[in-house]
Order: structure tokens, then sequence, then C-alpha cells
């Protein structure tokens, strides 16, 4: 129950800093994963490829921010979909139908 309780609570201070600022957080994705693939270069061959790495930290800044666009779009549709449209189709029918009758 504490360990839900403690990770929740840094989930939501990740998303509270994705949320109000992007940008920062974007770039702080990109930093960790330069150095990230600079030291494995680094212990594998012994040298850095700049061009490697910088496509690299390109993809995969890209697929940070696709994801956590994806993620709060979806996240927004579950909220407000259940309450209007999920709400109205299947809960709305069977109890409207109920009462007509």
């Amino acid at each position: 129950m504490t360990v839900g309780v403690l990770y929740g609570g840094m989930n939501m201070d990740v998303d509270d800093i994705v949320v109000e600022q992007p940008l920062v957080a974007t770039a702080l994705v990109a930093a960790v994963a330069t150095v990230v693939y600079v030291g494995l270069q680094l212990a594998m061959d012994g040298a850095v490829a700049p061009v490697e790495t910088a496509v690299f930290t390109l993809i995969f800044t890209l697929v940070y921010v696709g994801g956590n666009y994806l993620l709060r779009r979806n996240a927004g549709d579950s909220a407000g979909g259940e309450g209007s449209a999920g709400g109205n189709s299947a809960g709305g029918d069977s109890v409207d139908g109920g009462d007509e009758r």
C-alpha cells in the first residue's frame, strides 16, 4: 500500500513537469539519452560517433514526445469518453429503454 502511494506521488510530480514545462522535460530527456548513449559507445567501442549519437537522441526524444502525447490524449478520451459518449451509448440505451416500456 505504501509503495503504491509513493509511486503515485512520484509519478504525479513527473506529470506536473511534463504538463507545466514540456520543453524542459523534453530537453532533460534528450540530455539523459545523449549522456547514456555516449557512455555506452565509450564502454563498447572506446570512441564516440557524433552523428550516430545525434540520430539516436533525436529518435529517442521523438518517441518520448509522441508517447506522452498519445498517453495524455488517451487518458483524456477515456476520462471524458466514459462520462459522455460511453455512458450514453451503453448505459443510456438500456436505462432509457427500460423506462419507456
